[in-house]
């Protein structure tokens, strides 16, 4: 035997039903309740509470799964919505097993691992209060569709398929529920070892004394409803706790009021009793009391709920007119009558709940989702009726679809790939027992006739099921007629049915006058309820049996999980007895046979967890292809086509390789030979990119196919994304280098044009104001008449910063110009000095003088040059008038 240490049956030497066994056995006297069977995770009930190894609020990235746990499952879920390989899909985590094998607890762990993973990402405030929502909700929903069984003190009475949905960034954004066919039956009649719903013990036992008395009528413990009160922990749950989380999921204190006054109208209405009268039948005195405080409750008068009960409407219609008579019920019919206004407030307020919350969380814009299917487990009581016959088609259903799903579809796409395969004979095919249950003719469809013909009758039931007594899945012997019952073989064994009330609970009945009295009523919520009830689907007929409606919802879960990955929690129970630290060998291995465990660790020890086309890798991939030497590649790889020496090219329109592009039609290949040299050229890619990344030992856990590269362990996906990252990082950081460059220089750019027009405007406003200083001083130096001894001083510091150049006078006298020419010492560009000058006896004074224009030009001058910073007719014409003034 292999080392008890072993956390994956893969890695078993010796693969049979006893090893796996024994493993498991092993792992769970360790309180190891968690074992890998590939894929699949296989989680042995332990029946009490275990240490986890880690816990929720501990980061996500120092979480270590060395030891398999349905956190790992979690993950995996979360992951896979991610885009992987260029491709992003919706997600299914099917939670099986029978019934107290740990299904709800399992959901439980899952849901709050996804929610949970969403607090540790940026978008933690828009999720934290979807999140509490969310979660708040799971046990008021489990305090409604859920009851203490013989074999499960908390077992779901419907099956849900949560469905919580992500943005691009993986963050939760919003969430749904659907529910599937709520035992309703079980509020008004329990079997043996069988108990109602939590929230009546919690609603009877929670209630404070005011409260009582207005909502109940005596005792907790008079209720017929929940006579029976279960010894365990469930219904005893802190009420201030429950209310508070009631308040988290979104509930008002109205609501709570007008939902507290339904569920005291239920458990009073279980109280009124019927005596005979006469030939009638009337109220007992004794039921008094809840008959008035259950009129009261359901907003009506008390003469109409006695009337509805004791009274059924006959209506016929006539040629011109429609008669209306009432007919008194028997004890049987008036009882029939009371039982079928409680199922019909129960089923529809638990609709109302769900649809409340499914309001408030659901996202009508979401891009992926996980789904997390919790439906009920294989049951087998002393007395099975419809019920259980629809549960246990519902597990049939599913175990087909993972047999075809996961076991056959597996092997006949190794086949199709051309990967080697070895054929394994599936022991699990239940495909034989769907036909029986709901196939044509099956019985199904002989209990739809039945309602069709209005045939009652339990023993005419089994006598319609008698000739399909040839089936092997079916027993419906002689004596089983008698017995009114009849026998199926299930895959996870042999359940025998009771015929008695199968029909009428298949038709589902609701009176009409039942129905209008309750929309009628006084309470707004009552009216509500009943009114909101949704109509029947497109295309599915107004009048159905409970059959053919559940039959289309497991269609359209089906059709819902067909679309999405799924992955598979395989729930054990140690013993049927439901203690712990017993490990029933015998047990837990026939269930091991029933849900295939070995053929999963069979076909997954030879399959391949990633399978991927050559397109959908190659396009997320290429970047981390090695670059092609071209002038090796003919001498390398001589042997090879001539499409793997080319350029690679990973979007390809056609199946002609591009060296037999340009040598003419004539040249082009058939489509057998261009499929197999492109097939080559891809596999070619994908084995390069692959060699290049993973090390050598690993190259074996890859198999190539003719369409698609098969990727064996996963860690060689997540060497290839954490190159494929790395790459990415290198990329980016180069185009980070890149652009920071291009800004600094481009920064750099800017500074120096800034500060050269900074430089041009300083000099400008410097030789302006010298400039000035200097067109003041100018007449007095030309004429000689310097009376200012300073104006030498004042030439010389123009001098200083601008040299005084050659001046030109030209004197404009009558029309006649006279040109003087003064030394220029200095060497310096000439600078003309122009004025018109119109008195007859020349220059007489200053103040006679008109407008000149005087021009200086400067050597090298960068303001004179930028004329688009200051024109030259705006720094250089100035008067002579305006220098004196």
């Amino acid at each position: 035997m292999e080392s008890p240490l072993l956390t994956d049956a893969d890695q078993l030497t010796i693969l049979t039903n006893s090893t796996i066994l024994e493993l498991l056995r092993q792992r769970f006297l360790q309180d190891k309740i968690y074992t890998w069977a590939g894929t699949t995770l296989v989680a042995v009930n332990p029946y009490r509470f275990i240490n986890l190894p880690f816990q929720l609020n501990q980061p996500i990235t120092s979480r270590k799964y060395d030891e398999p746990h349905i956190y790992k499952i979690a993950e995996n879920a979360v992951n896979s919505i991610r885009k992987v390989a260029g491709e992003k899909s919706n997600t299914s985590v099917i939670v099986s097993g029978e019934s107290g094998s740990g299904k709800t607890e399992s959901t439980k762990y899952l849901l709050n691992w996804i929610t949970t993973y969403n607090t540790h990402t940026p978008t933690k405030r828009h999720a934290q209060h979807l999140e509490q929502q969310v979660l708040s909700f799971s046990p008021v929903l489990e305090a409604f569709g859920n009851a203490c069984t013989k074999c499960n003190d908390n077992s779901s009475r419907f099956g849900k398929y949560i469905v919580l949905q992500f943005d691009d960034n993986t963050s939760i954004v919003g969430a749904y529920m659907q529910t599937y066919l709520l035992e309703k039956t079980r509020v008004v009649h329990q079997g043996a070892d069988n108990f109602n719903f939590h929230i009546f013990y919690q609603f009877l036992e929670g209630l404070s004394p005011e409260d009582r008395d207005r909502y109940l009528v005596g005792d907790a413990k008079v209720y017929q409803y929940a006579k029976s009160t279960p010894n365990n922990g469930y219904e005893y749950d802190s009420w201030s706790r429950f209310l508070q989380m009631w308040r988290d999921a979104g509930f008002t204190g109205t609501h709570q009021h007008q939902i507290f006054e339904v569920l005291g109208g239920i458990l009073c209405l279980g109280n009124i009793q019927f005596v005979p009268h006469n030939d009638d039948i009337r109220i007992s005195d004794s039921s008094e009391a809840f008959l008035l405080k259950s009129s009261e409750l359901l907003g009506m008068s008390k003469e109409r709920l006695s009337q509805l009960l004791l009274y059924r409407c006959i209506s016929a219609s006539h040629a011109r007119r429609k008669s209306v008579f009432y007919k008194p019920c028997t004890l049987v019919e008036a009882e029939s009558r009371r039982d079928c206004i409680a199922k019909l407030l129960y089923d529809n307020l638990f609709k109302f709940l769900i649809n409340h919350v499914n309001c408030k969380i659901k996202s009508e814009t979401h891009t992926s989702f996980i789904g997390l299917l919790d439906i009920y487990g294989f049951e087998s009581f002393q007395v099975n009726s419809l019920e259980q016959l629809c549960i246990n088609y519902a597990n049939e259903r599913l175990q087909l679809y993972f047999v075809q799903h996961y076991l056959k579809d597996i092997q006949a796409e190794y086949l199709e790939e051309g990967v080697a395969w070895e054929e394994i004979f599936l022991c699990s095919d239940n495909e034989s027992c769907v036909q029986l249950m709901s196939g044509s003719p099956s019985i199904f469809s002989l209990l739809d006739e039945e309602c069709q013909l209005n045939r009652i009758k339990a023993q005419e039931v089994s006598e319609q099921l008698a000739p399909l007594s040839g089936h092997p899945n079916l027993t419906c012997r002689h004596k089983d007629v008698l017995n009114k019952q009849f026998s199926i073989q299930h895959y996870a064994g042999c359940v025998t049915y009771s015929s008695t009330g199968l029909v009428e609970k298949n038709m589902d009945l609701i009176p009409a006058d039942i129905e209008t009295a309750l929309v009628e009523s006084q309470s707004s919520f009552v009216t509500c309820l009943i009114a909101s009830n949704p109509p029947a689907a497109k295309g599915v007929p107004k009048k159905k049996t409970v059959l053919s409606r559940f039959k289309h919802s497991l269609d359209d879960l089906l059709s819902k999980l067909r679309s999405t990955e799924c992955m598979y929690v395989r729930c054990i129970k140690p013993n049927n007895a439901g203690k712990s630290a017993i490990f029933d060998d015998k047990f837990v291995s026939r269930q091991l046979a029933a849900c295939g465990i070995l053929e999963t660790v069979k076909i997954r020890s030879q399959a391949h967890s990633t399978r991927i086309s050559y397109v959908t890798f190659m396009s997320a991939y290429k970047i981390l292809s090695p670059p092609v030497d071209t002038k090796s590649a003919g001498k390398e790889n001589e042997g090879l086509p001539k499409t793997t020496h080319c350029k690679i090219k990973f979007k390809r329109r056609t199946f002609v390789p591009s060296t037999q592009l340009n040598k003419g039609p004539q040249s082009l290949l058939s489509p057998d030979v261009a499929v197999k040299h492109v097939k080559n050229d891809d596999e070619m890619v994908c084995r390069s990119i692959i060699e290049s990344v993973v090390s050598l030992d690993m190259h074996k856990l890859v198999s190539y196919g003719l369409s698609k590269i098969f990727i064996k362990s996963s860690s060689i996906l997540n060497a290839l994304e954490k190159a494929k990252t790395k790459k990415l990082n290198i990329c980016a950081f180069s185009i980070q280098c890149a652009w920071r460059r291009y800004k600094l220089l481009k920064l750099h750019k800017l500074q120096d044009w800034a500060s050269r027009i900074i430089t041009r405007a300083v000099k400008r406003y410097l030789y302006l104001k010298k400039l000035k200083e200097c067109q003041r001083r100018a007449p007095e130096v030309l004429t000689g008449g310097i009376k200012d001894p300073d104006a030498k001083d004042v030439v010389c510091e123009c001098e200083g910063m601008l040299p005084l150049p050659d001046v030109e006078v030209v004197a404009v006298k009558q029309g006649v110009h006279e040109r003087m020419e003064l030394h220029d010492p200095y060497n310096t560009p000439q600078v003309s000095l122009a004025r018109e000058i119109f008195s007859k006896d020349g220059l007489v004074s200053i103040r006679q003088m008109f407008k000149v224009k005087v021009h200086f030009h400067v050597r090298a001058s960068s303001i004179l040059k930028n004329s688009h910073i200051a024109p030259d007719m705006y720094i250089t014409q100035h008067g002579i008038l305006d220098c004196i003034e």
